[in-house]
């Protein structure tokens, strides 16, 4: 349920501000194509609420916690890039209000998140086991 909630709020605090999150996934530095970052900014946001409400609602439990796992692994990856490289850049994980830097405490905070997702992914798949 947490983790769930945790992805309706960043996901509700994104919608409406695809140019807002375009910006900061570009000054991550990551090279990315433009067109590829527009549909990331667009569809993000939208993803991670439609998954909270899935993970709160209980539905489709291992599919659900295996992307919100990929997704937190994903977030991981990127923001400790960030942060290895010394870049200024707010993670913009909840919205365009969240302008404070990104931060080795953030990429702890991500992996924290990870660790119920998978839990959540082997007891969805262990239940579901006769």
């Amino acid at each position: 349920m947490g983790i769930g909630l945790l992805f309706v709020a960043s996901g509700a605090l994104k919608i409406g501000h695809a140019s807002d999150l375009a910006a900061t996934i570009t000054a991550f530095g990551l090279g990315l194509p433009g067109p590829l970052v527009a549909v990331i900014a667009i569809a993000l946001p939208p993803l991670e609420l439609l998954l909270g409400i899935y993970l709160i609602g209980g539905w489709l439990l291992a599919a659900t916690s295996a992307a919100a796992a990929v997704l937190f692994a994903a977030f991981i990856a990127v923001l400790a890039s960030v942060v290895a490289r010394g870049l200024n850049v707010p993670c913009g994980c909840f919205g365009p209000g969240d302008t404070e830097p990104a931060t080795w405490w953030t990429v702890a905070r991500d992996a924290l998140f990870l660790v119920p997702a998978c839990y959540l992914f082997w007891w969805s798949r262990a239940r579901s086991r006769p």
